[in-house]
């Protein structure tokens, strides 16, 4: 979906504002969750059904659903409210290509409750749902960003970056669908991943793109200029000119990439930052190996997934390797984490 954002004449603002009167927000369940009507009869709402938000405080968001109300943790619900504006006289559908159940007129504001590849789901002031090209609208406010936790660490990748998830720290969720939230980085590239990898909670704070996780956003510049160099070759003692020995691509990624300076060899560099346990690491963090004899010699950069990304002197290049490789897991001897918050 192309959600283009454009600045309004001052007037169609002012009928924009005047249109969204009439709507409520809306919602989507990211769980199940189990309701109790005023009589103590229960009622499911199931994962990913749409409802309508009244009211919300701190804790919980007040729905309505068949003439009743019902609280509900935040927890379970992702906001997903999104104005749009008419751009040309358009038809309102009863379903993506079906048939026309009204006619919507240019400047009319309309709120978004879902997409279906090039149509949406909107509400019109008037109440009435139905399916309208996207290409006939633009968004008229920001984004609506949900806040969400990573319950992982975890290196996500589409067709233009990467993306760095760390375990307790906070994500700009865009959209929930078919089980999969849609997160957002500082820049609006999209990810996804699966509902099981990330906690809504509730909060106070406004959330944008520019308040995610300031780590995340440098081991995601560390992580995406590292996987630049993949199949560079081993050059002893180098730091990049022609290739890299180990430690001169830890040393050169932190160094170029985040302006922080490491020691240069890998028996050195093992004194940098804090020790974090093996079941502890997190994408960035230094992993370390005694290779020779009883003093470390080798060292990585973790991405995630068990994996590291380093400079092999018996592969000959920049590689991935898992840390569960049976020369690595023998020769294993601690972490190091440079990047601290």
């Amino acid at each position: 979906m192309n959600n283009r954002k454009h600045k309004l004449p001052t007037t169609i603002v002012g009928i924009c504002l005047i249109g969204l009167i009439g709507f409520k927000d809306t919602g989507i369940f990211v769980r199940e969750y189990l309701g109790t009507k005023e009589d103590g009869t229960k009622v499911v709402f199931s994962k990913e059904e749409n409802v309508n938000i009244i009211r919300e405080n701190d804790r919980v968001y007040i729905i309505e659903k068949e003439n009743m109300n019902y609280e509900v943790p935040k927890d379970n619900i992702m906001k997903m409210t999104q104005n749009y504006i008419v751009v040309k006289d358009t038809n309102i559908l009863d379903k993506p290509d079906g048939n026309s159940i009204g006619l919507l007129t240019t400047n009319q504001v309309v709120q978004a409750i879902k997409y279906e590849e090039d149509y949406g789901l909107f509400s019109t002031e008037k109440g009435i749902r139905g399916y309208i090209k996207l290409s006939d609208v633009e968004t008229v406010d920001e984004e609506n960003i949900s806040y969400g936790i990573s319950k992982v660490d975890k290196v996500l990748k589409n067709d233009k970056s990467f993306y760095t998830l760390i375990k307790g720290e906070m994500v700009a969720v865009k959209d929930f669908k078919s089980d999969i939230y849609t997160i957002i980085d500082e820049e609006g590239n999209e990810f996804k991943i699966g509902g099981r990898y990330i906690e809504l909670r509730n909060t106070k704070e406004k959330v944008t793109r520019g308040n995610v996780s300031k780590r995340s956003a440098a081991v995601t510049k560390l992580i995406k200029t590292a996987h630049g160099e993949l199949g560079k070759p081993y050059v002893a003692a180098d730091t990049g000119k022609r290739g890299y020995d180990c430690s001169g691509f830890t040393y050169s990624m932190y160094l170029n990439v985040l302006g922080i300076k490491l020691n240069r060899s890998s028996s050195e560099q093992v004194k940098n930052g804090i020790e974090v346990k093996r079941d502890e690491l997190i994408p960035g963090d230094l992993v370390f190996f005694r290779t020779t004899g009883k003093g470390i010699g080798h060292v990585g950069l973790y991405i995630g997934d068990n994996n590291m990304i380093h400079a092999s002197s018996g592969r000959k290049q920049v590689t991935i390797s898992s840390l569960d490789e049976a020369y690595y897991k023998a020769r294993y001897v601690t972490g190091r984490r440079i990047l601290n918050n």
